[in-house]
């Protein structure tokens, strides 16, 4: 049996498909790994759980498969690798993965000892009460841990803490074919020649206008109450393909069930569209490498991170920080897709095990 508090070989913060990805490739390489997954501890979800009844296709491991079914299929994958001690020559190790439900809340490091991980291993119940926390160490760390897609001002309940109860009239209506959309490359396809409406701003709205156009020339771009940010270039471009721009406020959805049918604006006008598609940027979840514990790490805009080709992080000096690597969404200029963040916690994990190596 390992010890109690092991020092693991790669730890692995973030049980989506990079991560998950991660710690199998991690433990076909004979290493101990620890894979943290604050999805059952936060009741955060990641994008892909937001596609409740449309299936998404480029699965490469599942096929065809819908959000809630995606994570149960990750979940069974990781048990298929249990933790288990094996012999080789005359050395002893642990090889496996430990699947530990714990919402991170720092990572700190020291120059010649492994990283410390703490992190909330139990739900609040309510805001009385102080949950468990539990402490880890890693030789290694990878942080597949993605983002969280902001969501617009329309019907909130800013008194509640957690983001899906402050927006849970709009979570109604994601992860349906008739509702919210956040990827317009992985659900473009639902609208083929019907009128697609983009909810966004500046650069948001124009890349999401673009994409839109290899599926449909029926486009409206609403700003809800913002303005539009788009160059006079940008605004002759749009209007020479028909694109109107509406900037009133949008103040309730209309909808039957689950389905979005339409959004009402402040004036009281109620606007129809065939699909919706939602994009405000991105809060990536890398809050627990915080600059006082000496985190240096090169960003973009978003704050999503920069790696080298072997998925490790990079500084602002462009240079590798020791032990730490880095997939899926919470990559820089990657492609938030299903398969490469399958790709990139391959790629990060058989990093993270060759870094482990004697000689």
């Amino acid at each position: 049996m390992p010890p109690s508090n092991p020092i693991y070989d790669v730890a692995v913060i973030g049980a989506g498909p990079a991560g998950t990805q991660a710690a199998i490739s991690a433990s076909h390489q004979m290493r101990h790994v620890l894979l943290l997954d604050a999805g059952p501890i936060s009741q955060k979800k990641g994008r892909a759980y937001w596609s409740k009844s449309v299936a998404f296709e480029d699965v490469p491991v599942f096929g065809a498969i819908t959000g809630p079914k995606f994570v149960h299929a990750l979940r069974d994958w990781t048990a298929q690798h249990p933790v288990r001690t094996v012999t080789i020559g005359n050395t002893t190790r642990h090889t496996g993965i430990n699947y530990q439900p714990a919402y991170v809340q720092r990572v700190s490091r020291t120059p010649d000892g492994p990283l410390t991980i703490e992190a909330t291993t139990e739900p609040i119940t309510t805001k009385h009460t102080q949950p468990k926390s539990a402490t880890f160490l890693a030789k290694t760390l990878i942080v597949a841990s993605g983002f969280e897609d902001k969501w617009p001002d329309i019907e909130v309940n800013a008194s509640a803490t957690r983001l899906y109860k402050r927006h849970s009239v709009l979570f109604r209506f994601a992860g349906n074919r008739k509702g919210w959309h956040v990827c317009i490359r992985c659900d473009g396809h639902l609208h083929v020649d019907e009128h697609l409406a983009v909810l966004a701003t500046g650069d948001y709205a124009w890349y999401a206008a673009r994409g839109a156009q290899d599926f449909t020339d029926k486009i409206t771009i609403l700003t809800n109450g913002r303005p539009p940010n788009l160059s006079p270039e940008r605004r002759h471009t749009l209007a020479g393909h028909k694109i109107p721009v509406i900037e009133d406020k949008i103040v309730a959805h209309v909808g039957k069930g689950t389905d979005l049918l339409g959004l009402r604006l402040e004036d009281g006008r109620e606007l129809y569209f065939d699909g919706f598609l939602l994009d405000e940027g991105q809060s990536p979840n890398t809050g627990y490498l915080r600059p006082d514990d000496g985190w240096r790490l090169k960003t973009d805009d978003e704050g999503q991170l920069y790696v080298d080709e072997d998925g490790q992080v990079l500084d602002p000096d462009d240079s590798p920080v020791p032990n730490l690597y880095a997939a899926g969404d919470i990559v820089a200029d990657q492609r938030n897709l299903i398969a490469t963040a399958f790709a990139l916690g391959q790629n990060a994990a058989l990093a993270a095990s060759d870094s482990l190596r004697e000689w």
